[in-house]
This record gives C-alpha cells, sequence and structure tokens, in this order.
C-alpha cells in the first residue's frame, strides 16, 4: 500500500525516465605515480578545478570591527582594523582605564581568534582535498593500525596522517603539491593561493583547526609582550586606538 507522496514520487520517477538523455563529454584527469622520500609510492591524479576553488571559498569569513578616526575636516570616519595589529593579552586590556577601548580590545582579541580558527579550517580543508582526492592510496592494514593506536581513528584522519608524515618540510609539501596540481588545469593564482593553503594545512596537522584559538593571541604579525607593552604606553588610554 502507497501513500499519496509515494505514489506522486513514482509517477515523476517514471517521466523523468522519458526525458531526453544528454550525455556529459568524456574525461578523465591525469594520473601518475608519485614516490616519497622515504621510498614509497603512491598514485595521484587530478583535482577538479572547481573543487579546489571551493576549498578556497571565503564563505564565513569573521568581519574585522571598526575603528573611529577623526578626520581633518572634524568628521569621523569608521575603518576596519588591520589584521596585523598587536592582540593584547587579557592582562594588558584589563590594564586599560579607559572602559571604550578596554571593550574595543577585547572585540578585536576576539575577532583575531576567530579569524585564526577560520584560517586554520580552510587551510586543513585544502590539505586534505589534496591527499584524500588527489591520492588513490590508502595506508597498508598494519600502518593504519599504528596510526588508530595514535589516536587517529577515522579512516580519512588516518589516511591523512599517513601522508602527511611522509612530508617532513615545506619543501617535500611543496613538491608534492605542485605535482598533484601540474595534474589539473587551474589558474595561476588559483593554484598560487591553493599552495600557501595547503601547506599551511598540513604544517597545523590532522587537527589543525582545533589549536587555532589558542594560538590566536600572539599569531604572525602580532608583537611581542614587550612590543605590545611598549604600543600600550605609547597609545595611552584614549577611547579612540590610533589607527595602525
Amino acid at each position: 500500500m502507497t501513500n499519496g507522496y509515494t505514489a506522486d514520487f513514482m509517477t515523476k520517477r517514471l517521466e523523468d525516465n522519458d526525458l531526453p538523455l544528454v550525455e556529459a563529454p568524456k574525461t578523465q584527469l591525469p594520473r601518475a605515480r608519485y614516490r616519497f622520500g622515504d621510498g614509497s609510492t603512491v598514485t595521484i591524479h587530478g583535482i577538479s578545478p572547481m573543487l579546489i576553488l571551493g576549498a578556497q571559498s571565503e564563505a564565513g569569513k569573521p568581519e574585522p570591527p571598526v575603528r573611529a578616526v577623526k578626520m581633518a575636516g572634524g568628521g569621523v570616519q569608521h575603518v576596519p582594523r588591520r589584521d596585523d595589529e598587536p592582540v593584547l593579552t587579557p592582562e594588558e586590556i584589563e590594564a586599560l582605564a579607559n572602559p571604550e577601548r578596554r571593550e574595543a580590545e577585547e572585540e578585536y582579541a576576539r575577532y583575531r581568534a576567530d579569524l585564526a580558527t577560520w584560517h586554520a579550517e580552510r587551510s586543513a580543508r585544502m590539505a586534505r582535498l589534496v591527499f584524500l582526492i588527489g591520492v588513490e592510496d590508502s595506508p597498508p592494514p598494519e600502518v593504519a593500525a599504528l596510526w588508530k593506536q595514535l589516536g587517529f581513528g577515522g579512516e580519512m584522519d588516518i589516511k591523512f596522517a599517513w601522508l602527511a608524515s611522509k612530508l617532513p618540510d615545506d619543501q617535500a609539501m611543496q613538491h608534492f603539491f605542485d605535482t598533484v596540481t601540474s595534474l589539473t588545469i587551474a589558474t595561476e593564482e588559483g593554484l598560487e593561493r591553493a599552495e600557501a593553503m595547503f601547506q599551511s594545512g598540513v604544517s597545523g596537522g590532522a587537527g589543525s583547526a582545533v589549536g587555532a584559538a589558542e594560538q590566536a593571541q600572539r599569531t604572525p604579525g602580532a608583537a611581542q609582550p614587550e612590543e605590545t607593552q611598549a604600543r600600550a604606553a605609547s597609545a595611552g588610554d584614549s577611547a579612540e586606538p590610533a589607527a595602525g
């Protein structure tokens, strides 16, 4: 016995079968064998350019907070804060006497933490794309068992860790990435962006996004403690921090 929904669905399927069939062009991405520095080899193949573009998506990227800047003519302009400004520690923020500036620095610290997490997740996505889609092979059962003992539970996590362990430095990672993407048709600009994301994702490991927020207080470009204290002292406790 079928209800009305099932009957309508089956009718639609029968009607769909009568539609003209359009065949997609036959394409096959190039394949090759790749030998790692440890002597082991895997089969690699090209990746769809649309997948690379998807991995590079900036969807969900946090919006920077804005600061009010007094103009020479007397007006006020609100400009986004840069991503390379010093991030004050909680202690340094707490020491600020001006409550408006303290609130602004707390908001900026949260933004930088969220931004670091977003970058780590996007980088890991690119690295996973190259490893999990661009490499056909999986680790041997005995190797997979070892990685499972080390805490990598899922099949994809084990494959990622197995391949990442074969790329000990930036040079090895770049060569592997260049080789896989050389089998893919994509724009030069897109490949450059993807390469940077791939290296960042592999360097961070399979769980690179986990510790991103913890590292956000001292991201590249942020001042060291001595530099931060000096800048905080020179800036004073004004409600409107100087534009960096």
